[in-house]
């Protein structure tokens, strides 16, 4: 009966208040399912006597200083801290059609400001404290500003930029007034009406008394007759005295106390996904967007909230709260809600700062059905309106959350039900209409004002420009439209069973951004691809190390005769073989000579410890090492077979000639990495020929084709980095460029051989290339004149760092590379050159990436989920570790294909509206140590072993 409008249950609640001396809980109010069940509520409580204890509001002398509200005392402060802050300014903009009585329309607003204090208030500060300060009435002057005469489009324009200023123009507390007019003549009968008021005077509720009582003023005096407004019993000076009198004590703790359970443990912020990092000073600059619903969705939410005791208010909240949830990923969302605090009868018609902000937290845990959620919302809904009267702000100062200038505290999203009780503006037979502006002022990330219009539930979305553009806001709209409509058709199904995507979104998202298919040689192995190369040029040179020199043939021939050998031993397809050298030519023979011979090789890194090689070695089943003499006794135990190319030599040479026979295809092992492991044991990455052909063609057609440079070998082949340094001059006819162990561990000699070659590149990770260009700036290393690359890849590379590159080097090409080692070395690449737009880029050819949430449907663009890869570059799995293989290597249920396999590869990410991907972090805990993938799990069960550690945790430090 009551209609669910929180106003109208408060002045319920106050009628019963004032008539009877007692305090109807306004849970009796929503329950009540009809009017004869609200009576009787309603008697039960009479006869229960429950009195109040709050004293009577009266008006309070004048010959004092009159104390500040809570509310004006926060806005007070907020003032002093930011002088000139226009996000408490309440703008008021009307358009006006037909004959206007100017001086009729100055004098309701004379007699506004005589008939409320409020109005001609200032705030002085006397022994450090603010006081309200009421002055004499004084007409405000309404200047004219004079827009006849020109053109329709210029004059629009002027006047919203007329409208837009005089919003976002400030107020001085000090010197007032505090209330503004201005009128604006459009033509000989259309004008604009423009006001402004601090929200220290007035809230919505001052707006709705304001508009009605303006409306009869113009009338009377147009009329000739006298106004028709009843005395005011208080002013608001008297209310900011009776609250400042009553909420102390008990009473205070007694509200204080239930606000304090309610909120303890509650997240200081809602972590929604914005398009612009969150400055640290927030300003009042906002956009605005519409949402409406139809009326069969309207209607079905209605029926809905009915039936579960709820108003439509709970059950729009419910939804918005539900939607938060999802794009934030976090099951405790606190939302912000007005109130009008106009809990008595003597301030319904009073002017000034009355409005309370309760925090409405939700409880999405346990992916609830829509109406158990909308069970758990009406009950902290209740809760809430009950204790309604402690103010925010002190709610805020006994909490004393973390206070920052960029986002309000407790919460930074509002959501409100407008009653539509306030009425429009008449002035006679003037038609009115608001004037409608793009840009807007607003104090919080995101406000939805929802109302009825005729047979649907519409509303806005005021947010905030400093984080969100206006795509992501309609976005945003249109996902919360969709919840509702699939929640009201059945309110039975969980939170994550909602289809948030339209399909057109759902397209662009699964097929359009990851419409990567091209050829490329998928039925081909690496080492048949490089043998092609060298019948075709043999003579070219393949490899260069120091003053070391390889063709073609010399290097196909050597390799061809180490996979006999190895052959010899055992080795074939799949068999993996350790090889354990320094970097140099021969690691570039070996390498062709085990995937010759049809094995797998298992890089082994010389700097690693003992007992971390014995272990991998053993762990992978390795039937033979490839090494020399001087790391041969580092091996320990190791029962496989050896083969130490120096003292090996003669009998390697007299192998036979040519590529041995064998069964190897694309689906063959092409290597093993091991990578570090959060069970405190490392696992190896099983990547197949197919997988790296892929790669190979793409890097050789978009990035090494389109730069031409020479590509220094500087990472370790324990380091998925060395297939784009080693394996594409191989395949395209130019030389490897093998750099020494002590040239890459010297910045100062490894920047002096890159000012050797007239066209270079540099490959590796951010951290280390950081270290380089320092060293260029402070003059301690030469500058690689000849850089035309710089392939930056295992790191997240930061803004700063490709602002000081292309600073440093301008025209060079940086290209940022993702990918995790299981998806066969980049998964996306990019050529970055704003340092304000940084990307992942998109997925190379042939692969697909989708971003999902916990319960693995795809996230809407901007929403953060994990980062899951498909397609020809995803690799086998673990070896020996079927069950974790199981665990990170799901079927793929958008591949059309069985067998088909995703991914997870633990980063976090979101989808720009481009269809390029940003790099958020990660899920779990791994690190990146300079390009290193680190579990601290695995550390932490190393320092455990000790006898003399208990308990370690592990953390990464910059």
């Amino acid at each position: 009966a009551l209609g669910g409008h929180s106003l109208l249950a408060v002045r319920v609640v106050s009628r019963v208040r004032d008539a009877f001396g007692v305090e109807l809980p306004l849970r009796a109010v929503f329950e009540a399912p009809t009017v004869a069940g609200f009576a009787e509520r309603v008697e039960r409580v009479l006869r229960a006597g429950d009195g109040t204890g709050a004293p009577p509001l009266l008006p309070v002398p004048r010959d004092r200083p009159l104390p500040l509200s809570f509310a004006q005392r926060r806005l007070w402060f907020i003032e002093q801290l930011d002088p000139g802050n226009a996000a408490y300014v309440i703008p008021f903009a009307l358009r006006l059609r037909g004959a206007l009585d100017a001086r009729a329309l100055e004098r309701s607003l004379g007699e506004l400001v005589r008939r409320h204090e409020a109005l001609r208030t200032t705030f002085a500060e006397v022994d450090g404290e603010p006081v309200q300060v009421v002055g004499t009435p004084v007409p405000p002057p309404l200047p004219t500003v004079e827009l006849r005469g020109m053109p329709e489009g210029e004059r629009e324009r002027l006047l919203l930029r007329l409208a837009g200023e005089d919003a976002s123009r400030p107020f001085d507390l000090a010197r007032g007034p505090l209330l503004r007019a201005t009128l604006v003549r459009l033509g000989e009968a259309e004008w604009a009406l423009l006001l402004a008021l601090h929200h220290i005077v007035s809230d919505g509720g001052s707006v709705e008394v304001l508009v009605r009582e303006a409306s009869e003023l113009y009338a009377a005096f147009t009329e000739g007759r006298e106004p028709r407004l009843p005395p005011l019993p208080v002013q608001y000076a008297d209310y900011a005295a009776w609250q400042r009198a009553w909420l102390t004590g008990e009473t205070l703790e007694r509200q204080l106390a239930w606000w304090r359970e309610r909120l303890a443990g509650a997240p200081p912020t809602l972590e929604l996904p914005t398009d612009r990092p969150r400055p640290a000073a927030a300003t009042a600059r906002g956009g605005s967007r519409r949402i409406s619903l139809s009326p069969g969705t309207s209607a079905a939410l209605e029926a809905l909230a009915r039936g579960a005791g709820a108003t439509p208010f709970m059950a729009l909240l419910a939804g918005w709260q539900a939607l938060l949830g999802r794009w934030s990923g976090q099951e405790d969302v606190c939302v912000g809600t007005p109130v009008s605090g106009r809990g008595r009868s003597e301030t319904e018609g009073v002017v000034g700062c009355f409005v309370n902000t309760l925090v409405l937290r939700a409880d999405l845990s346990g992916d609830p059905p829509f109406h158990t959620l909308l069970g758990r919302v009406r009950e902290t809904t209740l809760g809430a309106y009950a204790h309604q009267e402690l103010p925010f702000e002190r709610l805020v100062e006994a909490l004393h959350p973390e206070r920052t200038a960029g986002h309000t505290p407790l919460f930074q999203t509002v959501f409100s039900l407008d009653a539509g009780e306030g009425g429009e503006l008449r002035l006679g037979t003037l038609e009115t209409e608001p004037l409608e502006r793009d840009e807007e002022a607003t104090r919080f990330d995101l406000s939805v004002v929802m109302r009825r219009e005729g047979e649907r539930l519409g509303g806005s979305l005021l947010f905030r420009s400093d984080l969100f553009d206006g795509a992501t806001a309609e976005r945003l709209l249109g996902h919360f439209a969709r919840l509702l409509e699939a929640v009201a058709g059945d309110p039975e199904r969980r939170l994550s069973q909602v289809e948030l995507l339209a399909p057109e979104e759902r397209r662009q998202i699964l097929e359009e951004w990851n419409a990567t298919e091209g050829a490329f040689p998928r039925e081909r192995c690496v080492h048949e691809l490089f043998a092609r190369q060298a019948r075709q040029t043999p003579d070219a040179t393949a490899v260069v190390f120091e003053e070391q020199r390889l063709t073609y043939a010399e290097l196909d021939r050597r390799a061809d005769r180490l996979a006999h050998h190895l052959r010899a031993l055992g080795v074939g397809p799949e068999a993996r073989v350790g090889l354990l050298l320094e970097r140099g030519a021969e690691t570039v023979v070996s390498v062709l000579g085990i995937l010759k011979a049809g094995g797998a090789y298992l890089a082994l890194d010389p700097s690693t410890p003992d007992e971390r090689l014995r272990f991998v070695l053993e762990d992978a089943c390795a039937c033979a090492v490839v090494t020399c003499a001087a790391l041969a006794d580092r091996l320990g135990g190791f029962r496989g077979a050896r083969v130490r190319l120096d003292t090996d030599r003669e009998a390697i040479e007299r192998a036979p000639a040519g590529v041995p026979p064998g069964e190897v295809s694309a689906q063959s092992l092409a290597y093993v990495i091991y990578t570090s492991g959060s069970t405190g044991t490392p696992k190896g990455v099983l990547v197949e020929h197919r997988g790296l052909c892929n790669y190979l063609h793409w890097f050789d057609r978009e990035v090494l084709g389109q730069c031409g440079f020479a590509l220094p070998l500087v990472s370790r082949l324990s380091f998925d980095a060395h297939v784009r340094q080693l394996f594409p001059p191989l395949l395209r006819g130019e030389a490897v460029w093998v750099l020494p162990e002590e040239t890459v561990a010297d910045p100062g000699a490894l920047l002096e051989a890159l000012t050797t070659r007239e066209r270079v590149s540099f490959g590796g990770v951010p951290s280390l290339w950081s270290a380089l260009l320092e060293r260029v700036r402070v003059g301690e290393g030469p500058k690689p004149e000849g850089l035309v690359a710089v392939l930056l890849g295992g790191e997240a590379l930061g803004p700063e760092l490709l602002e000081r590159t292309l600073a440093a080097f301008p025209g060079v090409a940086v290209w940022n590379h993702y990918g995790p080692t299981e998806a066969t070395v980049n998964t996306t690449a990019v050529r970055v050159e704003d340092p304000a737009r940084v990307t992942l880029g998109r997925p190379i050819a042939n692969l697909r990436v989708y971003l999902l949430d916990g319960r693995g449907s795809p996230v809407p663009v901007g929403v953060p989920g994990e980062l899951y890869v498909g397609g020809a570059g995803v690799s086998r799995g673990y070896l020996g570790r079927p069950a974790l293989t199981a665990e990170r290597f799901v079927p793929d249920p958008f591949a059309g294909e069985p067998g088909a396999r995703l991914y997870r590869s633990g980063d976090r990410a979101r989808w720009l509206p481009t269809g390029e991907l940003e790099y958020l972090g990660r899920i779990d805990h791994q690190v990146k140590v300079r390009g290193f993938r680190i579990e601290p799990g695995e550390v932490e069960m190393a320092l455990e072993r000790h006898p003399g550690v208990r308990e370690a945790a592990v953390v990464a430090q910059e």
